[in-house]
């Protein structure tokens, strides 16, 4: 499997070299890009030589919108919002299965660009975002802002302060994890229930400190479970996560997954 932290050697300079090219299926593109995800892909993707208007898909900010409307060369569309698996974007970033040309994006080692292909793979799966554009995901949504537990990620965050407020709100509730392995008693024995401890679900940990696609509490959080060699739902069941718990999660398991 390959991790999202990884060193990528592939160049996007030629059209074919990508496997991204865009075929449009008539959509209207009426859809938006949310900020925050634009963002991401200014940093890592809407680069001179690659998905700048040169080669396609186009994702700078007056192009990006085509991906929820379009198709990959493999027929299957670019992003499926909710559906990480049939989301071509998604299995491009991540490495599945049935893509054609490398992982992308190139250089994905580097912390900013994993960061952000974590953000993006997040959107796809049904992060909520509370501003930005916001896209249309068919939903009952009311266009009220989801509950957040921590508005923003820290710089270096920590569970007892920072990623347990979140699993406390979320996860160890009766009925859930305050009842169901991997138990959530408390902020120490979520953490000691959770670090380092082989996951009954799949062939990883529940949490491997400095490797997010390494955890199986990541890939839960972002629908890529059945990648990681796992099944069930996203989690949490009760609705995404908000994009700074999801940043913070990521970043501190990416830190190390400091206490």
């Amino acid at each position: 499997m390959r991790a999202l932290a990884i060193s990528i050697s592939i160049s996007c300079v030629a059209l074919s070299g990508c496997g991204l090219e865009a075929i449009d299926d008539g959509g209207d593109g009426g859809d938006q890009v949310p900020a925050e995800v634009q963002a991401a892909f200014d940093q890592s993707c809407a680069l001179p030589g690659c998905h700048a208007g040169g080669v396609g898909p186009d994702l700078t900010a007056g192009g990006s919108a085509q991906i929820l409307s379009t198709n990959g060369t493999t027929g299957e569309p670019f992003v499926v919002l909710g559906d990480v698996d049939g989301s071509y974007l998604a299995q491009k970033i991540l490495g599945g299965p049935g893509i054609q040309g490398g992982t992308m994006p190139p250089g994905a080692s580097n912390t900013t660009t994993a960061a952000n292909t974590a953000l993006i793979i997040g959107w796809i799966a049904g992060v909520e975002f509370g501003s930005g554009g916001g896209t249309d995901t068919g939903s009952s949504d009311t266009g009220t802002d989801p509950m957040c537990f921590i508005d923003a990620a820290p710089a270096m965050p920590t569970f007892d302060a920072d990623v347990w407020p979140i699993l406390e709100g979320r996860c160890a509730l009766s009925g859930c994890h305050l009842s169901l392995a991997p138990l959530m008693p408390d902020s120490a024995g979520a953490y000691a229930n959770l670090v380092g401890v082989q996951s009954p679900l799949a062939m990883i940990p529940q949490v491997d400190p400095g490797t997010p696609d390494g955890s199986y509490m990541w890939h839960k959080l972002s629908g890529t479970q059945t990648l990681a060699g796992g099944g069930g739902g996203t989690m949490p069941s009760g609705g995404a996560l908000c994009v700074g718990e999801f940043q913070t999660i990521y970043s501190w398991i990416l830190a190390g997954a400091p206490q």
